[in-house]
């Protein structure tokens, strides 16, 4: 995987699961999505989730929840 799709990646799963995703090097030289990074890599990017639900333009888990219970 290219740094750029590894970075696009990080990007929707923090928006889409609300929690922080880190752009790695591995020590094998692969870029890499990951929750929490190992300690032989190279952390590129954080990146975090927005503030709010509404900031993403997508619906929440609570939300999405609650209405499939509806």
């Amino acid at each position: 995987m290219t740094e750029e799709k590894a970075r696009h990646y990080a990007k929707v799963l923090a928006q889409s699961i609300g929690i922080t995703f880190y752009v790695v090097r591995s020590r094998e030289g692969r870029f890499l999505a990951v929750q929490i990074p190992s300690e032989d890599c190279e952390i590129l990017a954080q990146v975090a989730p927005p503030s709010s639900v509404h900031d993403t333009g997508h619906c929440g888990y609570e939300q999405a929840k609650s209405t499939a219970y509806s």
